[in-house]
């Protein structure tokens, strides 16, 4: 299970997809998305870029809890309530950190980030 203390850092995504709002898995190489989200002990915050314009970035508080991470927005470019949470299955694996959030028995997102500091 995964603890605050071992997410605390900078963060690269490596890979990922998510649904559309039409449905669509779309792959996060494939609309050349990159993105760096830096956590410390309660906060995190992120920038994402597709391709070589800017395309989203939020911030917010976190917790861990029975094998969770929780997002709740705070701020946030794309929309979203302040307050909106976000619950993912996480895991770590060396420096690897892999995310999946659920709408039911569906996967809506994933995503592998590496640990660059």
């Amino acid at each position: 299970m995964v603890t605050a203390k071992e997410v605390i850092g900078v963060w690269e995504l490596v890979s990922g997809e998510y649904i559309n709002g039409e449905g669509k898995l779309v792959d996060y190489k494939e609309i050349k998305l990159h993105s760096m989200k830096v956590i410390s002990s309660s906060h995190f915050s992120f920038t994402s870029m597709k391709g070589e314009e800017f395309w989203a970035s939020g911030t917010g508080s976190y917790e861990f809890a029975d094998g969770k991470y929780i997002e709740k927005l705070h701020y946030n470019s794309f929309g979203q309530n302040p307050g909106a949470t976000f619950i993912f299955d996480s895991k770590i694996d060396d420096d690897y950190w892999y995310n999946s959030r659920w709408k039911g028995d569906k996967r809506v997102e994933h995503e592998v980030w590496r640990r660059v500091e």
